[in-house]
């Protein structure tokens, strides 16, 4: 079998198990920890995320993907300790998401070009191949985060993610903003580098419950990342219930093996409180770890999934994404 980085060292993809596909253990800003750690609950996030991830690991998680990026707060020693102490194995992210440096691309001064795309994808390659920060914990996944429409500043960064996965081998994921179809756009500048989309998964694609678009996504050979999942979303957004409608009927149709489910809970570090994503309290939603098992599942369950494309999703699909086929 394949193998893949993760916060504890290599991990053969046969080992993955049941996989969350897109989470984050904490979020935060670029540097904050660093600059003003008075006020950074590390400590709280820690003790939490361990007690959450406990439980969850006790209940048939395996794996998650935490992909947070070092300008969204990314700390793997905290990783690190999570994973060790919770028996979740963690994959760590390099990458961007939308809060790119002016290093990279714009600067105060305009006769000065944007950083080389190449320049970009050396540093990611470094976290893959050498580590994050000095730590010697290697990105197992590159994130990249756009907007819709597509920034000059997000297509910089889509194209240096395409060249790290082009020298590393290592998948790309993304985040695409809810309502939105902007996966394709995504899709037409990987395929400009050179990037086979059986390793690309879209990302955040059950917030735009749209058929056609799904199916034309996959047409072009990628994943789909049904991994907006709670109790409660966005106004305005599909709730959780009608996102597992729209899950079974691709079921219905056999697209059960292009599909990847996640919750993308974030717990947040600052003000010394800790609340989950941006919507739900831990307080109301202690399980967080354990929704889409305890929730989405038994709901595709009573709709008439059966266990095989269960396994599929959760299980299959993650260890292929990652072992490249």
């Amino acid at each position: 079998m394949a193998k893949l980085n993760s916060a504890l060292g290599p991990l053969d993809t046969a080992d993955m198990g049941f996989t969350l596909t897109h989470e984050h253990i904490s979020g935060s800003s670029a540097g904050f920890q660093l600059t003003y750690p008075e006020i950074v609950n590390t400590e709280t996030v820690l003790e939490l995320a361990v007690q959450d991830l406990t439980r969850a690991h006790q209940h048939g998680v395996t794996t998650i993907i935490d992909c947070s990026t070092y300008d969204i707060g990314r700390d793997v020693r905290l990783i690190e300790a999570v994973s060790r102490r919770s028996g979740i194995q963690v994959v760590c992210a390099t990458g961007s998401h939308l809060y790119v440096p002016q290093t990279f691309y714009e600067s105060m001064f305009p006769w000065m070009k944007p950083m080389p795309v190449d320049d970009v994808a050396a540093l990611w390659i470094r976290e893959v191949e050498e580590g994050i920060e000095g730590t010697g914990i290697k990105a197992g996944v590159i994130k990249i985060a756009t907007n819709d429409p597509i920034r000059p500043a997000e297509e910089h960064m889509l194209r240096a993610g395409a060249r790290t996965h082009l020298r590393t081998g290592v998948p790309i994921t993304t985040h695409t903003p809810i309502l939105s179809r902007v996966g394709e756009e995504q899709v037409r500048i990987l395929l400009e580098e050179g990037v086979d989309m059986s390793h690309v998964y879209i990302g955040h694609v059950n917030s735009t419950l749209d058929r056609d678009y799904h199916l034309r996504l996959i047409d072009k050979g990628v994943w789909l990342g049904m991994d907006h999942f709670s109790p409660s979303g966005p106004p305005g957004t599909p709730d959780w219930e009608e996102r597992s409608a729209f899950i079974k009927g691709l079921i219905d149709e056999g697209y059960q093996d292009r599909i990847m489910m996640s919750h993308d809970w974030n717990f947040g570090r600052h003000s010394g409180h800790c609340q989950l994503a941006s919507a739900v309290s831990r307080d109301d939603h202690p399980d967080a770890f354990l929704w889409i098992t305890n929730g989405v599942l038994p709901r595709l369950r009573e709709l008439g999934a059966d266990e095989s494309a269960i396994t599929s999703m959760m299980v299959d699909n993650p260890r292929r994404f990652f072992g490249g086929n």
